[in-house]
């Protein structure tokens, strides 16, 4: 699987795997975290500089036919039959394909044990992404083994889980799927009061079912990022996409769930 990467600057002690939305590559959000598309202030630190101790791995989704997009044949974690969708679909229509979905899975999967063998533990690896990857990482860091088509899945527990802009999929079967860790697992879920492609709307659905049919706690909007349970984040104005309170979130949240370690 082609990803891109930031290698630490520190001695390697965690890493992140983050996924892509529907038809971008691993290399736009390795240009995003690295700074290209500048948020910060003259003398800022960009994000890898303040996390040194953190690989990040930005994997390329495989080209497949996606139905939302009339067929056409585009980079994809898995089959989607609508976009946009807005809450009113969501609710009425499962538009995500159920075993295309495992396949994405069982490539974070793979990537997370690459990272084990190489000697970094799963308490230390970080999933996340944007969009459709948001949805994939959700799947993956919360799921158990009926989500896997190898893996088992149930005995690992990864650091936690980072949603951006991204749904709850499948989530019919999503209860019956979970992992026996998923009420332990530090979530970060940031979405734009904008966004015009996953509604906003959808991601609070998204949540709401989380908390009401599986028991994850929900944190208020001032608690403190990394405790176990959801920290859902809204930004103002903000559409499709990122901005720089999300992005100063989500190093909040990692220097908690992986913080660096002394050596």
């Amino acid at each position: 699987m082609p990803s891109a990467v930031i290698q630490p600057t520190a001695a390697h002690t965690a890493t992140v795997i983050f996924a892509h939305g529907l038809g971008d590559e691993g290399a736009s959000w390795r240009a995003a975290i690295s700074g290209d598309y500048d948020y910060r202030k003259p003398g800022e630190l960009t994000i890898p500089a303040r996390l040194p101790h953190v690989k990040w791995i930005f994997p390329d989704a495989p080209e497949q036919a996606v139905t939302a997009n009339f067929g056409t044949e585009m980079p994809s974690w898995f089959d989607m039959s609508n976009l946009p969708l807005p809450p009113e679909l969501y609710l009425s229509k499962v538009v995500d394909d159920d075993e295309s979905v495992k396949n994405g899975v069982q490539i974070i999967d793979d990537l997370v044990q690459a990272e084990v063998k190489a000697g970094i533990p799963e308490s230390r690896i970080v999933v996340g992404g944007f969009s459709q990857g948001g949805a994939l990482a959700l799947a993956a860091g919360l799921g158990g083994k009926d989500w896997r088509t190898k893996s088992s899945g149930d005995e690992s527990k990864l650091a936690g889980v980072v949603v951006l802009s991204g749904w709850m999929p499948v989530r019919e079967k999503f209860k019956s799927r979970i992992s026996p860790h998923a009420k332990s697992m530090p979530v970060l879920w940031g979405h734009g009061t904008a966004d015009a492609v996953i509604y906003h709307k959808v991601g609070e659905i998204s949540v709401e079912l989380l908390q009401d049919q599986l028991g994850i706690v929900k944190h208020g909007a001032h608690d403190q990022l990394g405790a176990p349970g959801i920290n859902f984040r809204s930004y103002e104005r903000m559409g499709h996409a990122s901005c720089k309170k999300e992005m100063d979130d989500l190093v909040t949240f990692l220097g908690s769930v992986v913080p660096q370690q002394q050596t």
